[in-house]
């Protein structure tokens, strides 16, 4: 007598495996999660840490960056429009030297927070990808190390958050925002180089100041808008990642 099996999710449809953490049948619907029926997926998935939670971190930091960007441009837009002849009068000099060291702990101490924030968010939410039977291409710790390796963290943090992207779906629009915020961010960084470069080479021709505040005016106006750009991409892949969660705590 041929024994009659069926999924437990989904008694109508033919089982086509089992679950590799509890053994129950799982039909095709159920494979879609991975080697685990939808009940054990879904307790894999609640024990993770939030992503939401990491998520609104970076953006309350990456916030922070924007807003500490955005009042450093306006500082150096003051300066620049109180040169005289290239030159900046001692009184304009001394008051952006004064509001630039002011600015400056609390910037990069919300730069730090937010590279530390986003890494964290980014690590888990490759591995959320991935638990949800998802491919984003990568592994967490890939994911993280990329950023790392000289070269390659040109271009490969971008394919990783790509790749991550595209395994969520939704709208193929999207990538858009996720090319303008790396763009951003090469560029902003490319002229902030400059920037340095330019002002280590001021006592030797002090008439390069316009050039290099020029040069910081750019990269922190490039940079906030990346940051704004970042804080659009990490909500979307939230969004994207909250909707995968959904249609498996449904199924379980």
């Amino acid at each position: 007598m041929a024994l009659d099996v069926a999924c437990l999710a989904h008694p109508a449809f033919k089982p086509v495996g089992t679950c590799s953490r509890c053994g129950r049948f799982v039909c095709a619907r159920c494979e879609t999660w991975g080697e685990l029926c939808a009940a054990c997926e879904y307790r894999q998935l609640r024990e993770l840490p939030s992503l939401r939670t990491r998520g609104s971190l970076t953006r309350w930091s990456l916030g922070l960056v924007t807003v500490g960007m955005g009042l450093g441009a306006i500082l150096t837009g003051w300066l620049i429009s109180r040169l005289d002849s290239g030159l900046a009068p001692d009184e304009a000099a001394r008051t952006y030297e004064r509001l630039s060291r002011l600015l400056t702990a609390p910037v990069v101490l919300a730069t730090a927070l937010s590279a530390f924030f986003f890494l964290r968010w980014l690590h888990l939410a490759v591995r959320t990808a991935r638990m949800l039977g998802l491919d984003p291409g990568t592994t967490p710790a890939w994911a993280v190390a990329w950023w790392f390796i000289p070269l390659a963290h040109l271009y490969d943090p971008y394919l990783v958050v790509r790749s991550l992207r595209l395994s969520l779906g939704g709208s193929p629009k999207l990538n858009a925002a996720v090319t303008a915020w790396w763009t951003a961010w090469v560029l902003g960084v490319a002229a902030w180089i400059v920037k340095e470069y330019l002002f280590s080479t001021l006592d030797s021709d002090p008439f390069l100041l316009t050039s290099a505040l020029l040069a910081g005016f750019a990269s922190q106006v490039i940079l906030a808008f990346g940051a704004l750009l970042c804080i659009a991409v990490i909500g979307h892949i939230q969004r994207l990642t909250d909707e995968c969660l959904e249609d498996v705590a449904e199924a379980a």
